[in-house]
């Protein structure tokens, strides 16, 4: 057989192959197709290219290019053809009749909300914002508060001591004398931040909670101007039907003392309204002459007055949640309901 009439012979074979390749309904038939043309002891094209040594030298070149044409128009055709078979089985790489995904949607904590609904509150009322360290001295935290060392509240049962003097402040109080410290009156701030106890986490306390300061200083400021910023606090924050009441009270970094305690109206499904009971929100009182003293203020020329609220039970309240330790679980169930 001469040269030509190989070449003739191989194109025939391609020919024949791509379309053994393009019949292939299946990876076994398209292996037969392989075996049949490329396999190395039966296969049709290997046989030519396993001859070429019995060709002339001058007929040699020209076959065997020929044949490695054809053996890689063949491979690359069963390679195409079985990717192509692979995807079949496997079936679309999207399913369109599957139920659109939502996005994600986030929220704001229940708790964030109530700090930043609060504090939007004072800022209209002309508070600006402070905040102070978690970590603090007994000077901040107790002492330059008016509250001794030998105080029940400074004892290392209820207070989480670091090293030597420094400790996770136990209130955020100590914002108002680092204020003092830096500013001259007059002084509108609130300051909410993280506070630290040694307190057994239950339905209504948890070891680490936020609370949110608040402190007033300036020449003339007596205890109606205290009354009725509170009292309007509490209005608009639970609406303009809300009652306040403040109750004699105790501590040591104001005299007077008072609870402050609101009683709200709550409209029921069937469009009737309805009193709450008296509800406790914060402690508060006018700020004790000695703390002023403490900060270099002349007690005799200024006055101010201070409350402390926890956001916390003030979200209770305001959604009717009987255990705060369901805001810390991060069960979204429970938080999705207050998603904004």
């Amino acid at each position: 057989m001469t040269d030509t009439d190989l070449i003739g012979a191989l194109r025939t074979l391609e020919r024949e192959a791509l379309a053994a390749v393009a019949a292939a309904g299946d990876e076994a038939a398209l292996e037969t197709v392989r075996v049949a043309y490329l396999g190395r002891t039966e296969g049709s094209i290997s046989k030519v290219l396993r001859g070429l040594g019995a060709l002339s030298a001058d007929a040699r070149p020209a076959v065997g290019q020929e044949a490695n044409r054809v053996k890689g128009a063949v491979s690359e055709a069963l390679e195409q053809k079985g990717a192509s078979l692979a995807s079949s089985a496997r079936g679309p790489s999207e399913d369109l009749t599957l139920p659109a995904r939502t996005p994600w949607r986030g929220g704001l904590h229940p708790i964030t909300q109530a700090v930043d609904e609060i504090w939007h509150i004072f800022r209209d009322m002309g508070f600006t914002r402070a905040r102070g360290p978690e970590a603090d001295t007994t000077w901040y935290n107790f002492e330059a508060l008016n509250t001794p060392l030998d105080h029940p509240a400074a004892d290392e049962q209820d207070t989480l001591y670091l090293v030597d003097s420094v400790l996770l402040r136990s209130h955020t109080s100590p914002v108002q004398v680092r204020t003092m410290e830096a500013y001259e009156p007059p002084i509108r701030i609130v300051a909410p931040g993280w506070v630290y106890r040694r307190d057994t986490y239950d339905a209504t306390h948890t070891p680490a909670f936020m609370q949110i300061e608040g402190l007033v200083i300036d020449e003339g400021v007596t205890f109606v101007d205290f009354k009725a910023t509170l009292a309007e606090f509490a209005r608009r924050y639970w609406g303009s039907d809300t009652q306040v009441r403040f109750r004699p009270s105790f501590f040591p970094f104001t005299e007077p003392s008072a609870e402050v305690d609101v009683k709200r109206v709550v409209t029921k499904p069937d469009g009737t309204k309805v009193e709450t009971d008296w509800l406790e929100v914060m402690g508060a009182g006018m700020v004790d002459p000695a703390v002023l003293e403490n900060v270099g203020y002349d007690s005799e020329r200024y006055t101010g007055w201070a409350f402390g609220m926890g956001p916390a039970r003030i979200a209770m309240l305001k959604h009717g949640v009987d255990d705060l330790r369901k805001f810390f679980e991060n069960d979204m169930r429970f938080l999705a309901q207050f998603a904004e």
